[in-house]
């Protein structure tokens, strides 16, 4: 592992120890009541160091919406697969960070609901993610952020996470899959299935049985 490597690595653990501060203690006594000092003390760095990782009181509790990492962004850029199947593993390389954080999640929304300021983050750290996968897809694609091409890319990626998320917490019918990478994987799978054409032998036999052919007598 490079020098790089080592510093990417710990700034990841740094910011991860953060987070779980604030939400430890978003936990304990509700978001009002934590500080950012607070979130410090207990993640054991700095205030400073804090706001090097995170730009508000309110974005320590987005979880869930992060950019991909650039070594992720590479893979999908450089991909041998179907657009579709890169950008699967894309969304999933960020799943299992988020994996822990289940409980946390369902109760987020009545958080967003409570705390504009928290609202105003997650529309922010949306604002960045799409920037992000607009940038990958237009390196994919060869296109410009404002191609319809790269929209439709950016488009489809949030709703994969949007949905994966949904599905994962049970939000609109019990999941039995533990791992939010299972919930990406299977939403990849059923747009799959759904944007794909019919096999030649499927189409054959949907001609077959279809009364209204046009090789009927008549």
């Amino acid at each position: 592992m490079t020098g790089t490597d080592l510093r990417a690595t710990q700034a990841q653990r740094t910011r991860a120890a953060i987070r779980a501060a604030a939400l430890t203690l978003t936990r304990e006594r509700g978001y009002a009541a934590m500080t950012v000092d607070d979130v410090a003390a207990l993640a054991g760095v700095s205030r400073r160091t804090v706001f090097n990782h995170f730009s508000s009181k309110a974005d320590l509790l987005v979880v869930g919406l992060e950019p991909p990492a650039p070594a992720v962004v590479e893979a999908f850029v450089n991909g041998s697969g179907s657009l579709l199947e890169d950008l699967g593993a894309l969304l999933a390389s960020g799943a299992e960070a988020v994996e822990s954080e289940r409980g946390w999640l369902l109760s987020f929304p009545e958080i967003v609901r409570d705390n504009p300021e928290v609202e105003r983050a997650v529309h922010e750290r949306l604002r960045i993610v799409a920037q992000s996968l607009a940038e990958a897809a237009g390196r994919r694609l060869g296109t410009e952020p404002d191609d319809p091409r790269t929209r439709a890319v950016v488009a489809l990626a949030m709703a994969i996470q949007r949905s994966s998320l949904d599905l994962w917490c049970g939000r609109s019918h019990p999941w039995e899959e533990a791992r939010l990478v299972d919930a990406v994987r299977a939403m990849v799978e059923a747009i799959s299935e759904v944007v794909s054409p019919l096999r030649p032998e499927a189409a054959a036999s949907t001609a077959a049985g279809d009364p209204t052919s046009s090789s009927s007598p008549g």
